[in-house]
């Protein structure tokens, strides 16, 4: 049976319910909550295993993979006369154009590693019934997305408001072959934006990855938004010994918005910037 949410996220497993979880023991939120009070928290959506280690790695790696590249290229196609073309020339070509392709991609991967920002966070505040996202596209490398967007936009950050009351949730999941034999599976909790009481979608972001099924974010972030703080548990997640220098940095309007106390002080916040 397909998602009732259409047009249905892609690798679409199941649709989450939307309320409060109960149970005998605490909600955990998977060591992602970044901040919370009576009015808003905040939620890691960094990507997992990328810390300096790793991101430096990646960075050193790339970056040496786009040299050769370049070198590659420029060996393809020095001093070929376009007259006198034989076999071999039409190879180094062929190549050439393939290391021109693969050159790009890791361009991509190069810049998007340097230059991302230590955490993309989401922000729920359940007093105006709002959410916001830091939206960068580490979330979605590797998509097709990769291959169509341009590696110079890598500084990129985008900030998207929506109401709470038009997210839903989803499970996807994709299965890999393992070359000794069996599958590997990794999940995905998809959060789809939906038009005012319908079903249709707008909209969709990631709200966490994991390599085992869970809805530890789901249903945590559900019963705080119903107040329902009772079984929730509380621990911010760990501070790493070193932070990547590119912080997470909330527009001002944004930030104000986001920690709004009521929806009038939101609606004042918003009315304020309107002037400006």
């Amino acid at each position: 049976m397909p998602s009732k949410y259409q047009p249905q996220v892609s690798a679409w497993r199941e649709d989450l319910h939307k309320g409060i979880y109960t149970t005998k023991s605490h909600l955990s939120n998977n060591k992602k909550l970044r901040y919370a009070n009576d009015d808003y928290c905040e939620f890691s959506r960094r990507p997992n295993g990328i810390g300096v280690i790793l991101r430096s790695f990646l960075i050193f790696i790339s970056f040496f993979s786009l040299l050769l590249t370049i070198f590659g290229v420029f060996v393809s196609f020095y001093d070929i006369n376009i007259m006198q073309l034989r076999g071999i020339d039409i190879l180094f070509i062929f190549l050439g154009i393939i290391f021109i392709f693969i050159s790009f991609v890791v361009l991509q991967i190069f810049l998007t590693t340097l230059f991302m920002p230590e955490d993309c966070p989401i922000r729920l505040n359940r007093k105006t019934g709002k959410i916001y996202l830091y939206e960068h596209f580490i979330l979605y490398l590797g998509s097709w997305a990769t291959f169509t967007r341009s590696p110079f936009r890598a500084k990129e950050i985008t900030v998207k408001e929506f109401n709470w009351a038009d997210i839903q949730g989803c499970m996807t999941s994709v299965s890999v072959p393992l070359a000794s034999g069996g599958m590997v599976r990794s999940y995905r909790l998809e959060c789809v934006v939906c038009e005012p009481n319908t079903t249709k979608v707008i909209d969709h972001f990631l709200l966490a990855a994991y390599s085992s099924l869970n809805y530890y974010e789901w249903m945590w972030i559900n019963s705080y938004m119903a107040f329902s703080d009772n079984n929730l548990d509380g621990e911010l997640m760990p501070e790493d010994a070193f932070t990547w220098p590119i912080k997470v940095n909330w527009p001002e309007e944004i930030d104000k918005k986001s920690k709004a106390s009521s929806l009038e002080e939101y609606q004042q916040i918003d009315a304020e910037y309107e002037k400006v």
